[in-house]
C-alpha cells in the first residue's frame, strides 16, 4: 500500500510543480529587487574587489621584506 500512495503522492506533485513554480519565482524576484538583496553580480564585483585587496597586500608585504633585507645588509 505504501507504494502505490507514494506513486499517487508524486503524480499530485508533479502535476502541482508547474502551477507554484511560477508564483514563488514571482515572490523571490519582488524581494530581490525591493529590498535589495545582492545580485551574483554584486557578488562577483565584490569577489573580484577582494582578490585585487589580496594581490595588493601580498605585493606590499614582498616589498617589506625586500626593503628588511635592503637595510639589513645596509647595517
Amino acid at each position: 500500500m505504501g507504494v502505490l500512495s507514494n506513486y499517487l503522492y508524486s503524480s499530485v506533485s508533479d502535476g502541482i510543480l508547474p502551477h507554484i513554480r511560477e508564483p514563488v519565482e514571482e515572490i523571490f524576484d519582488g524581494v530581490v529587487q525591493h529590498k535589495g538583496l545582492p545580485t551574483r553580480q554584486d557578488f562577483r564585483d565584490l569577489r573580484n574587489r577582494v582578490d585585487m585587496l589580496d594581490y595588493h597586500t601580498r605585493e606590499a608585504t614582498k616589498k617589506l621584506h625586500e626593503l628588511k633585507r635592503r637595510i639589513k645588509c645596509l647595517d
